[in-house]
């Protein structure tokens, strides 16, 4: 039980670090802001009620486990996200409610994703796991 909880562990903190990262690179232009206040990130509320935000979501893990040997994360519900515009569309940044099988044992915590939706379709840039800790 040990092995299987320093492995979460580490699982988690390397995704940390790979969160920072993707934050860091991929910060979005505002250099004409709506807002007034210097950003042009709007958060979108009552996502659980937003059918075209749940689905993002589902996309985005479906796209996931398409492109990683990991296991495979199950998809439970979006409970947050934020948006900003790009070039013909939108870059969506979506915390999910997710599991996954890790050693036969079932891990639950948020999937983090980046979607871009655009006129053409939608594109899974990246995304995450990291285990809750209790």
């Amino acid at each position: 039980m040990a092995f299987t909880h320093n492995i979460i562990l580490l699982f988690s903190a390397i995704a940390l670090l790979y969160h920072i990262s993707i934050i860091t690179a991929q910060v979005p232009s505002t250099e004409a802001s709506p807002s007034g206040n210097g950003d042009d990130i709007e958060v979108i509320i009552n996502v659980q009620h937003k059918r075209a935000v749940q689905e993002l979501g589902l996309f985005a893990i479906e796209k996931q486990n398409l492109m990683n040997s990991l296991p495979s994360i199950s998809f439970i519900k979006v409970v947050g996200a934020k948006r900003w515009p790009i070039n013909d569309g939108f870059m969506y940044f979506l915390v999910i409610n997710s599991k996954m099988k890790v050693n036969d044992v079932i891990v639950e915590g948020s999937f983090f994703a980046y979607v871009i939706v655009q006129s053409d379709g939608r594109t899974f840039k990246s995304g995450f796991f990291q285990a809750t800790m209790s």
